[in-house]
Protein backbone atom coordinates (compact mmCIF):
# COMPACT_ATOMS: atom_id res chain seq x y z
CA UNK A 1 0.00 0.00 0.00
CA UNK A 2 1.42 3.09 -1.13
CA UNK A 3 2.09 5.84 1.61
CA UNK A 4 0.95 9.42 0.86
CA UNK A 5 3.54 12.02 1.60
CA UNK A 6 2.77 14.84 3.94
CA UNK A 7 3.70 18.58 2.95
CA UNK A 8 4.16 21.01 5.62
CA UNK A 9 4.62 24.49 5.42
CA UNK A 10 8.06 25.40 6.63
CA UNK A 11 8.80 28.75 7.97
CA UNK A 12 10.97 29.36 5.00
CA UNK A 13 8.54 28.80 2.76
CA UNK A 14 6.20 31.05 5.02
CA UNK A 15 8.57 33.48 4.68
CA UNK A 16 8.72 33.11 0.61
CA UNK A 17 4.60 33.69 0.60
CA UNK A 18 4.79 36.47 2.37
CA UNK A 19 7.89 38.17 0.24
CA UNK A 20 5.43 37.62 -2.81
CA UNK A 21 2.11 39.22 -1.36
CA UNK A 22 4.38 42.30 -0.16
CA UNK A 23 5.46 43.24 -3.59
CA UNK A 24 6.69 46.54 -4.28
CA UNK A 25 6.01 49.40 -2.62
CA UNK A 26 5.82 53.15 -3.46
CA UNK A 27 7.30 55.97 -2.16
CA UNK A 28 4.94 57.84 -0.74
CA UNK A 29 6.67 59.46 1.89
CA UNK A 30 9.13 62.62 0.71
CA UNK A 31 11.34 65.00 2.82
CA UNK A 32 10.94 68.77 1.90
CA UNK A 33 14.39 69.43 3.47
CA UNK A 34 16.40 66.89 1.44
CA UNK A 35 14.33 67.15 -1.56
CA UNK A 36 13.91 63.27 -1.74
CA UNK A 37 10.92 60.92 -1.35
CA UNK A 38 10.78 57.41 0.45
CA UNK A 39 9.02 54.42 1.70
CA UNK A 40 7.26 55.37 5.05
CA UNK A 41 7.16 53.18 8.27
CA UNK A 42 3.83 53.22 7.99
CA UNK A 43 3.44 51.71 4.40
CA UNK A 44 6.17 49.20 4.98
CA UNK A 45 4.89 47.94 8.37
CA UNK A 46 0.85 47.96 6.78
CA UNK A 47 2.42 45.86 4.01
CA UNK A 48 4.34 43.48 6.33
CA UNK A 49 1.41 42.75 8.49
CA UNK A 50 -0.75 42.28 6.24
CA UNK A 51 1.37 39.77 4.59
CA UNK A 52 2.67 37.83 7.76
CA UNK A 53 -1.46 37.18 8.90
CA UNK A 54 -1.94 36.06 5.84
CA UNK A 55 0.80 33.07 5.93
CA UNK A 56 0.23 32.65 9.77
CA UNK A 57 3.45 34.51 10.76
CA UNK A 58 4.59 36.92 13.82
CA UNK A 59 7.63 38.85 14.39
CA UNK A 60 8.56 40.08 17.51
CA UNK A 61 11.36 43.09 17.58
CA UNK A 62 13.56 44.17 20.50
CA UNK A 63 16.22 46.22 20.63
CA UNK A 64 19.00 47.41 22.75
CA UNK A 65 20.81 50.88 22.90
CA UNK A 66 24.89 50.29 21.65
CA UNK A 67 25.43 53.65 21.78
CA UNK A 68 24.03 57.62 22.41
CA UNK A 69 25.67 61.32 22.18
CA UNK A 70 25.18 64.54 21.85
CA UNK A 71 26.16 67.20 19.36
CA UNK A 72 26.02 70.88 19.26
CA UNK A 73 24.77 72.43 15.86
CA UNK A 74 25.95 75.51 14.66
CA UNK A 75 23.09 77.24 15.60
CA UNK A 76 24.02 76.42 19.13
CA UNK A 77 20.95 73.56 19.51
CA UNK A 78 21.40 69.70 20.65
CA UNK A 79 20.73 67.27 18.80
CA UNK A 80 20.58 63.48 20.46
CA UNK A 81 22.15 60.39 18.18
CA UNK A 82 20.91 56.74 19.00
CA UNK A 83 22.16 53.78 17.76
CA UNK A 84 20.57 50.46 18.28
CA UNK A 85 20.23 46.63 17.70
CA UNK A 86 17.84 44.87 16.91
CA UNK A 87 16.70 41.29 17.61
CA UNK A 88 13.86 40.19 15.63
CA UNK A 89 12.07 36.97 16.19
CA UNK A 90 10.69 35.70 13.33
CA UNK A 91 7.94 32.14 14.77
CA UNK A 92 4.93 30.63 12.91
CA UNK A 93 4.50 29.01 16.59
CA UNK A 94 6.06 25.87 15.99
CA UNK A 95 9.60 26.64 14.24
CA UNK A 96 11.71 30.05 15.03
CA UNK A 97 14.18 31.94 13.07
CA UNK A 98 16.28 35.24 14.88
CA UNK A 99 17.66 37.91 12.88
CA UNK A 100 19.10 41.60 13.41
CA UNK A 101 19.34 44.74 11.85
CA UNK A 102 21.33 48.11 13.54
CA UNK A 103 19.65 51.17 13.42
CA UNK A 104 20.28 54.84 14.07
CA UNK A 105 18.40 58.02 15.16
CA UNK A 106 18.95 61.66 15.39
CA UNK A 107 16.17 64.35 16.98
CA UNK A 108 15.86 65.40 20.83
CA UNK A 109 16.22 62.42 23.44
CA UNK A 110 13.23 60.39 23.21
CA UNK A 111 12.55 60.87 19.70
CA UNK A 112 16.12 60.34 18.72
CA UNK A 113 15.37 56.44 20.49
CA UNK A 114 11.78 55.90 18.96
CA UNK A 115 14.11 56.76 15.44
CA UNK A 116 16.70 54.54 16.17
CA UNK A 117 13.89 51.60 16.61
CA UNK A 118 12.28 52.77 13.61
CA UNK A 119 14.73 52.78 11.32
CA UNK A 120 16.16 49.18 12.38
CA UNK A 121 12.90 47.38 11.79
CA UNK A 122 12.04 49.41 8.49
CA UNK A 123 15.21 48.22 6.93
CA UNK A 124 14.69 44.78 8.61
CA UNK A 125 11.65 44.75 7.00
CA UNK A 126 13.28 45.62 3.51
CA UNK A 127 16.27 43.50 3.45
CA UNK A 128 13.74 40.15 4.82
CA UNK A 129 11.43 40.51 2.26
CA UNK A 130 13.41 42.34 -0.56
CA UNK A 131 11.44 45.77 -0.52
CA UNK A 132 12.19 47.55 -3.67
CA UNK A 133 10.02 51.04 -4.54
CA UNK A 134 7.64 51.17 -7.96
CA UNK A 135 9.73 54.36 -9.41
CA UNK A 136 7.67 56.14 -12.28
CA UNK A 137 8.86 55.33 -15.80
CA UNK A 138 11.05 58.06 -16.50
CA UNK A 139 10.16 57.88 -20.48
CA UNK A 140 6.37 58.84 -18.96
CA UNK A 141 7.52 62.45 -17.68
CA UNK A 142 8.36 65.32 -19.92
CA UNK A 143 11.11 64.62 -22.46
CA UNK A 144 12.65 67.69 -22.08
CA UNK A 145 15.38 67.64 -18.91
CA UNK A 146 15.10 70.62 -16.32
CA UNK A 147 11.46 70.81 -17.03
CA UNK A 148 12.09 72.65 -20.97
CA UNK A 149 14.17 74.78 -19.56
CA UNK A 150 17.31 73.90 -20.18
CA UNK A 151 17.11 75.54 -23.87
CA UNK A 152 16.26 78.68 -21.89
CA UNK A 153 19.15 78.80 -19.06
CA UNK A 154 21.87 78.13 -21.86
CA UNK A 155 20.91 81.25 -24.15
CA UNK A 156 21.10 83.21 -21.04
CA UNK A 157 24.92 82.24 -20.63
CA UNK A 158 25.58 82.81 -24.69
CA UNK A 159 24.22 86.25 -23.58
CA UNK A 160 26.60 86.84 -20.63
CA UNK A 161 29.19 84.53 -20.71
CA UNK A 162 30.60 85.62 -17.63
CA UNK A 163 27.42 84.33 -15.25
CA UNK A 164 28.14 81.19 -15.74
CA UNK A 165 29.47 79.17 -12.88
CA UNK A 166 30.56 75.86 -14.43
CA UNK A 167 34.29 76.20 -12.53
CA UNK A 168 32.14 76.19 -9.07
CA UNK A 169 29.96 73.08 -10.21
CA UNK A 170 33.29 71.20 -11.54
CA UNK A 171 35.28 71.80 -8.03
CA UNK A 172 31.41 70.81 -6.18
CA UNK A 173 31.49 67.73 -8.37
CA UNK A 174 35.08 66.90 -7.50
CA UNK A 175 34.44 67.31 -3.76
CA UNK A 176 31.20 64.94 -4.17
CA UNK A 177 33.83 62.57 -6.29
CA UNK A 178 36.59 62.71 -3.59
CA UNK A 179 34.29 62.38 -0.50
CA UNK A 180 32.10 59.24 -2.31
CA UNK A 181 35.66 58.17 -2.92
CA UNK A 182 36.13 58.36 0.98
CA UNK A 183 32.87 56.66 2.43
CA UNK A 184 33.98 53.90 0.04
CA UNK A 185 37.14 53.32 2.14
CA UNK A 186 35.16 53.93 5.09
CA UNK A 187 32.81 51.04 4.36
CA UNK A 188 35.68 48.72 3.64
CA UNK A 189 37.04 49.66 7.12
CA UNK A 190 33.19 48.99 8.79
CA UNK A 191 33.72 45.44 7.28
CA UNK A 192 36.88 45.33 8.48
CA UNK A 193 36.42 45.86 12.45
CA UNK A 194 32.81 44.34 12.23
CA UNK A 195 34.21 41.18 10.83
CA UNK A 196 31.06 40.23 9.33
CA UNK A 197 30.16 40.71 5.41
CA UNK A 198 26.48 40.43 6.34
CA UNK A 199 26.07 42.48 9.34
CA UNK A 200 28.41 45.65 7.69
CA UNK A 201 26.42 45.57 4.81
CA UNK A 202 23.48 45.67 6.93
CA UNK A 203 25.01 49.10 8.65
CA UNK A 204 26.18 50.70 5.58
CA UNK A 205 22.29 50.33 4.23
CA UNK A 206 20.61 51.42 7.06
CA UNK A 207 23.05 54.62 7.45
CA UNK A 208 22.61 55.87 3.79
CA UNK A 209 18.78 54.45 4.02
CA UNK A 210 18.40 57.65 6.88
CA UNK A 211 19.73 60.11 4.71
CA UNK A 212 17.43 59.04 1.57
CA UNK A 213 18.99 56.40 -0.36
CA UNK A 214 18.74 52.84 -1.14
CA UNK A 215 22.34 52.03 -2.94
CA UNK A 216 25.70 52.99 -2.44
CA UNK A 217 25.27 53.97 -6.78
CA UNK A 218 22.83 56.45 -5.54
CA UNK A 219 24.80 58.25 -3.95
CA UNK A 220 26.72 60.17 -7.17
CA UNK A 221 22.94 62.09 -6.86
CA UNK A 222 24.01 63.02 -3.12
CA UNK A 223 24.74 66.41 -2.42
CA UNK A 224 28.18 67.48 -0.20
CA UNK A 225 26.17 68.18 2.90
CA UNK A 226 24.78 64.72 2.68
CA UNK A 227 27.51 62.77 2.18
CA UNK A 228 29.26 64.63 4.63
CA UNK A 229 26.47 62.99 6.74
CA UNK A 230 27.05 59.66 5.52
CA UNK A 231 30.70 60.10 6.23
CA UNK A 232 30.00 61.01 9.55
CA UNK A 233 27.26 57.98 10.32
CA UNK A 234 29.95 55.68 9.13
CA UNK A 235 32.68 56.80 11.56
CA UNK A 236 30.05 56.83 14.60
CA UNK A 237 29.68 53.28 13.73
CA UNK A 238 33.22 52.24 13.10
CA UNK A 239 33.79 53.93 16.47
CA UNK A 240 30.75 51.94 18.11
CA UNK A 241 31.79 48.80 17.03
CA UNK A 242 35.67 49.26 18.06
CA UNK A 243 34.48 50.38 21.37
CA UNK A 244 32.15 46.86 21.73
CA UNK A 245 34.99 45.10 20.60
CA UNK A 246 37.44 46.42 23.30
CA UNK A 247 35.30 45.56 26.22
CA UNK A 248 34.70 42.57 24.94
CA UNK A 249 38.13 41.66 24.41
CA UNK A 250 39.01 43.27 28.04
CA UNK A 251 35.64 41.02 29.41
CA UNK A 252 37.46 38.10 27.96
CA UNK A 253 40.47 38.90 29.29
CA UNK A 254 39.60 39.42 32.67
CA UNK A 255 37.96 36.15 33.01
CA UNK A 256 40.61 34.07 31.82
Amino acid sequence: MATEKVVTNTLISKLADASKLIGPIQKDGENGFQHYTFQSEAAIKAAVKNALDNVGIQIVPSFDVINQYDKTSQKGGVNHFVDVMGTFVITDGTDTITGKMPGSGQDTAEKAMAKACTSAQKYFYKQLFNISDQEPDPDADNSKPDGGFTQQKNQQQQNNPQSTNAPAKRAGKSAREAKIKAILEQSKLLKKVVNNDLTAKSMFNVIIGTNGFESFKDLENASLDQLNAISNGINDAIKSVETENAEKKQKAGATA
